[in-house]
């Protein structure tokens, strides 16, 4: 873990050189991660479609890197989502709302998403620390295996107070501009 946690601060430090420690943290670990972790799902399932298919053997292992590599690509990743907004919406009503009306949405949904991920975020830790389990083939230790999704309620949580704090600059923003077309008008 020490070694992997050093890495990617290497790593963060390397790509992003201009920007803060913090920042470059958050983007190896929301946007590396994940593509390397779609790459490790990608070669192993055509390493298993070769091996099955032309070499005519199974490799048992593959099924489940697999699937933890796409966990990975998941925990790491939905945050990047959030980040560019890039996240399943219907936005029919809220599309017509006046300017109030969507920052109260706005705020009002991602202040329910903090307060929900801040109450399970402690029942979640406390189980992935209770856990003994682990995996079939690779044994691996579940609180490994599913400690990124501690991550990710993290990054949710920050990416949509981030959120609430932009939206009110950007209501802000929108009302001055308003008020300024009024006035010069």
């Amino acid at each position: 873990v020490i070694i992997v946690a050093g890495i990617i601060l290497l790593a963060a430090v390397l790509a992003f050189p201009e920007a803060k420690l913090g920042s470059k943290i958050m983007t190896v670990l929301s946007e590396g991660v994940p593509m390397v972790a779609f790459l490790v799902v990608f070669v192993t399932f055509m390493m298993t479609i070769i091996c099955r298919y032309v070499l005519r053997f199974a490799i048992p292992w593959s099924y489940e890197v697999s699937i933890l590599g796409y966990m990975y690509c998941m925990f790491f990743g939905s945050g990047i989502a959030l980040k560019r907004d890039e996240h399943v919406v219907f936005s029919l009503l809220y599309d017509k709302l006046p300017p109030i009306g969507q920052l109260i949405c706005k705020l009002v949904y991602n202040a329910v998403l903090v307060v929900l991920i801040c109450i399970i975020f402690v029942p979640c830790l406390n189980s992935l620390m209770a856990s003994t389990m682990k995996t079939g083939i690779l044994k691996m230790p579940y609180k490994a295996v599913f400690a990124p999704f501690l991550w990710m309620l993290f990054e949710c949580a920050f990416r949509c107070l981030f959120y609430m704090k932009a939206s009110w600059k950007e209501y802000k923003a929108h009302t001055s501009k308003d008020v300024r077309e009024v006035a010069e008008a």
